[in-house]
């Protein structure tokens, strides 16, 4: 049986407000949203100024979904730059989005400005998506497939960045872009079925004692103990609790995945 000592610096409280906030804008993003939505279906006139606001309704609504899968690598404190990278360019293109619904100028600028950024936060939004779901178990023919795939969604919106400014003749650029975003979805989908597939990983069991005087049971799965057990201490200490002592209570025992 072996022993780690750890000392906290102190509760993420900050962290977890932020989350809260986050998450919380969200939902209110979505609720007001679809009330929205809902009361011009139900009791609006079609006119111009409430079809703007239907379609600014549906809008923030898509790209706070776009945004979602950010607030989650935010929440794991994983993957910031991508985070960072997704949220920027959802925002910029809910703006661009809302200016070309609000303007009066309808110029064709505009509407492939917000085409462009739409297809650069579809493809930022895939991999944070995939991202927030992997485990440090994965096998590594789970993480070939993760870079596969975030090297599909680039080349898929590069080249649909390019057919939406250039408009080539002929049928190359479409079918090329069909058969991108075919071989995306394939390996999107064959992640989490490998991921499931996989052999038995090893795992790491742990008693935690909190500074709260309580003592909790951890397990993580995959990698040496010494990173289980670091692992463990974050992902306390990122809930709030302050860790004053971790003992390893079995080794290794096995996980089916």
């Amino acid at each position: 049986m072996g022993r780690v000592t750890a000392i906290s610096t102190g509760p993420a409280g900050g962290h977890m407000t932020r989350r809260r906030l986050l998450l919380l804008g969200v939902a209110a993003l979505l609720t007001v949203s679809a009330l929205l939505a809902i009361g011009i279906l139900l009791a609006g006139r079609f006119g111009r100024t409430e079809q703007r606001i239907l379609g600014t309704t549906l809008l923030l609504a898509g790209f706070g979904l776009l945004a979602l899968p950010s607030i989650v690598l935010v929440d794991q404190a994983r993957c910031r730059r991508l985070a960072g990278a997704a949220a920027a360019a959802a925002a910029v293109g809910a703006t661009l989005a809302l200016a070309s619904v609000w303007g009066a100028s309808g110029s064709d600028a505009l509407g492939k400005s917000v085409g462009t950024a739409t297809i650069v936060a579809l493809a930022l939004a895939q991999p944070a998506a995939l991202a927030a779901r992997r485990r440090p178990d994965d096998p590594p023919s789970v993480r070939r497939l993760f870079a596969g795939s975030c090297a599909a969604a680039a080349v898929g919106a590069t080249t649909a960045i390019s057919l939406l400014w250039a408009n080539p003749h002929g049928p190359l650029y479409p079918r090329l872009l069909g058969a991108l975003v075919v071989l995306d979805l394939l390996l999107v989908a064959l992640q989490p079925v490998v991921a499931r597939a996989c052999p038995a990983q090893a795992e790491h069991r742990f008693a935690v004692a909190l500074a709260s005087g309580k003592t909790v049971e951890v397990s993580i799965p995959g990698g040496d103990v010494a990173t289980a057990a670091a692992r463990a201490i974050r992902d306390i200490e990122r809930a709030g609790g302050r860790v004053v002592r971790l003992e390893v209570t079995d080794g290794a025992a096995r996980r089916e995945t």
